[in-house]
């Protein structure tokens, strides 16, 4: 969504201009200093709340940008871009249920949206109810096949379905409108490894580190395919690099404590696995919970 469209009715405010600036040039922060400067003096400046609101959002303080968002709400309860932003901030809380209450309502404002569509979606595909996600996607795609979110929310559907076939299909489309995204690249190669195309998964790694050197997922994922290629000494390396981006990736260590113990290490393997403990991680099992499938948005 643009964030043209939210505010800058008035061109006067130089608070309001210097807070809309900010914002477009990412400088959340100082950007919500300047919305308050204009809400201290007109509480009820919409284009202020806004603001406000958007960088709060985008500083990941969730909760307190649902709170202007409600103000905002209060005051024009049809906006449609303040209520797809309450529904985003609900879904990044995990709360879907309620997300999509508003994404829903800011459908029935405009049908022909396709951010509502992706979202609920997308929080249907977090609640485990993909068979319903994959109509909301596919009607996003019905509106505009080029729209990148939309393949990729449908590619995690039929990711969370283990249909690893049909998500490769959805993420390559996504790839084509959007090359450089490295965590779909990421998403794609894995779907590979779960078919046992170990050349073509790997492939996809190679080209997410290529975008993204310092994506540890990639690293991590990368490791994986070439231990199941028994490339234990190149399955370390990339352990290595996660480990260095992501020190706290458990999962990591204990890859490479099993890529040691193969390799005859012992002690090595040992300490990667006493390492390993320490950051929770104890089982095999474990490295799925650091496998990347939340998709990729350009919101």
């Amino acid at each position: 969504m643009s964030l043209f469209g939210r505010f800058r009715k008035n061109p006067e405010d130089r608070d309001l201009i210097r807070g809309e600036d900010l914002l477009f040039c990412g400088r959340f922060q100082d950007a919500v200093a300047c919305f308050h400067q204009v809400l201290e003096r007109e509480p009820r400046n919409m284009h202020a709340l806004s603001g406000l609101a958007l960088g709060l959002e985008h500083l990941g303080r969730y909760d307190e940008a649902i709170a202007i968002y409600d103000r905002t709400i209060a005051i024009n309860p049809k906006n449609s871009g303040i209520l797809a932003g309450k529904a985003i901030c609900l879904e990044k809380l995990g709360k879907h249920e309620e997300a999509i209450i508003w994404f829903e309502r800011d459908l029935k404002l405009n049908p022909s949206a396709l951010d509502p569509w992706v979202g609920i979606g997308r929080c249907l595909t977090r609640l485990g109810r993909t068979h319903e996600a994959l109509t909301f996607y596919d009607h996003a795609l019905f509106l505009n096949r080029n729209y990148v979110d939309a393949w990729i929310g449908k590619g995690d559907a039929l990711f969370q379905q283990k249909n690893y076939e049909e998500a490769s299909l959805c993420y390559s489309s996504a790839l084509n409108l959007h090359p450089s995204a490295d965590r779909v690249w990421v998403t794609l190669g894995i779907c590979q490894n779960r078919l046992g195309k170990f050349d073509s998964a790997l492939a996809c790694f190679e080209k997410a580190i290529a975008f993204n050197p310092g994506n540890p997922v990639a690293w991590f994922e990368k490791g994986l395919c070439l231990a199941g290629w028994r490339r234990n000494q190149e399955a370390i390396h990339a352990y290595n690099h996660a480990i260095a981006l992501d020190p706290a990736c458990g999962a990591a260590y204990y890859e490479k404590g099993h890529s040691l113990a193969i390799l005859g290490d012992d002690d090595g393997a040992a300490a990667c696995f006493q390492k390993s403990r320490s950051l929770g991680v104890s089982s095999f099992q474990s490295r799925v919970k650091y496998h990347y499938i939340d998709g990729y948005s350009f919101y």
